[in-house]
């Protein structure tokens, strides 16, 4: 899924399932943000320095990207004998991504049991992509080839490029078998967030009698493949709900502390391959030395701190429902 269904989507449902407008914009910003923390920072803070880590990145090279990234927050292994996970090679695969599996629901029901908005938010994320990213693993393997000819590594949807998290797309996975090789997003996309609806619900504490309904006026919002842009479907939603947008920088800015900084621009221009290429290729090997940057004096009360802490516990939980899994 792309910020159309994490950000804008997770926002709708949760105004539906009754969460009030701050709360609802803390659980999509914090799905949408698993995409978006992309670049460590070393941060200066009266307590010492607190180190960040990524969530979401564009390697492949690194052993640690599809343990500590890929797998736990983006390709979730399911249920290897999923029926629309049948392929003309007749192969299955532990690490499989399947919607709705056992584990995934696991690591979902763990984070609503916590109470915390941040870590329900980042758990949505990994259930949703499960419906997205379905039949690729996070690893990098035969498994995930498309074409046999591609110079892109194999690894989750990068053959496939875009086309699984594009809500709006129709698209060939030629690896399926046929029945199943014409993959529609759409139809992907309301199962997650029917499903999704429901768990919000339950955290409320309310019925969800409703779901059909609800289910209803989003697919009215986002129309049929191939009549509206993702543009327009965003403005509809955020129109018809009054949904804050979604700026990837907002959290930043509040926890750092920029006034002394005049280059601080670069600090949000960590959304650019490049810039996550030179922190993964130049400081992760330690080539050149991270240059802090200060924590505001409130860092530690800001959603950036409150988001990282909980994405930590959200790794420690996926690791440990996958503990008998090797990867």
């Amino acid at each position: 899924m792309n910020v159309e269904f994490h950000y804008y989507i997770v926002h709708f449902l949760a105004n539906q399932a009754g969460f009030s407008p701050e709360d609802a914009r803390t659980i999509a910003y914090s799905s949408q943000f698993v995409d978006h923390n992309i670049i460590s920072y070393s941060i200066k803070t009266e307590s010492g320095i607190y180190n960040t880590f990524p969530t979401q990145n564009y390697g492949f090279w690194d052993p640690s990207f599809p343990r500590e990234m890929y797998i736990p927050f983006h390709f979730f292994p399911g249920d290897p004998g999923y029926g629309k996970a049948k392929r003309k090679d007749g192969k299955k695969n532990d690490l499989n991504c399947t919607p709705n599996g056992p584990q995934v629901k696991e690591l979902l029901v763990s984070a609503l049991k916590t109470r915390n908005l941040y870590r329900v938010g980042i758990g949505l994320h990994t259930y949703a992509d499960s419906w997205a990213h379905q039949n690729f693993s996070g690893q990098l393997e035969e498994w995930n080839r498309i074409e046999h000819r591609s110079l892109i590594p194999s690894i989750g949807h990068a053959q496939a490029l875009t086309k699984p998290d594009n809500p709006g797309l129709i698209w060939r996975d030629p690896r399926l078998d046929h029945e199943f090789e014409e993959v529609v997003n759409r139809d992907r996309l309301l199962a997650a967030a029917r499903m999704i609806y429901k768990y919000l619900c339950t955290y409320n504490h309310r019925d969800f009698d409703d779901s059909e309904v609800v289910e209803w006026k989003l697919s009215e919002l986002i129309g049929a493949p191939g009549r509206k842009t993702g543009d327009e479907r965003i403005a509809d939603i955020v129109i018809e709900e009054g949904i804050e947008k979604y700026h990837r920088s907002d959290w930043l800015k509040a926890a750092f502390h920029l006034t002394e900084d005049p280059g601080h621009s670069q600090l949000f221009a960590g959304y650019d391959k490049l810039l996550w290429l030179k922190d993964a290729v130049l400081y992760r090997s330690s080539i050149v030395e991270r240059t802090p940057v200060q924590a505001s004096p409130l860092f530690y009360e800001s959603d950036f701190y409150k988001w990282l802490e909980s994405a930590r516990e959200h790794l420690a939980g996926a690791k440990s429902i996958l503990k008998g899994i090797a990867y």
